[in-house]
């Protein structure tokens, strides 16, 4: 790999169709829970802002703080761009997922206190660029995992 890759991050159909249909799933449950309509209402609620919120951030890239850009150099180093354009290195964290369908790059921006999720799936990649990161993250990736935050997979 050259000292730096950078993998534009575009809008996916599938996580889009996998979201709503999770939230459905979970609106159907809330409907079926033997309790007032007032709290079903409330909940329902509750998951239309979660299905609004997670379209905007993790499938359709709309919300400002979108990750839309991942960078990869030697030695592990990973950074994250933003749709608003600030860059932000970051560190792997070890509750990252791999595999073929989905992948999810779990990082810590450094001088951050919360983690991000990038939520990655065929669609939204190029196939190369797909194949490189989840060889970079199953290899290089886990030489550079945040101490101390190692999580079983």
């Amino acid at each position: 790999m050259t000292s730096a890759q950078q993998i534009p991050v575009t809008p996916s159909v599938r996580l889009a169709v996998l979201l709503c249909a999770a939230h459905v799933a979970a609106a159907g449950a809330v409907w079926a829970v033997p309790v007032p309509v007032m709290v079903k209402a409330a909940l329902i609620i509750a998951i239309t802002v979660s299905l609004i919120f997670s379209l905007a951030r993790h499938a359709a890239l709309h919300a400002a703080d979108a990750i839309v850009a991942l960078e990869i150099r030697d030695r592990g180093a990973i950074s994250l761009r933003t749709r608003k354009g600030e860059w932000l290195e970051c560190d792997l964290l070890g509750s990252s997922f791999v595999s073929r369908h989905l992948t999810i790059v779990s990082l810590r921006p450094r001088n951050r206190r919360r983690a991000r999720h990038v939520i990655l799936m065929p669609d939204n990649l190029e196939a190369r660029d797909f194949r490189r990161l989840r060889m970079w993250l199953r290899w290089e990736g886990q030489r550079n995992i945040l101490p101390g935050r190692v999580e079983p997979q």
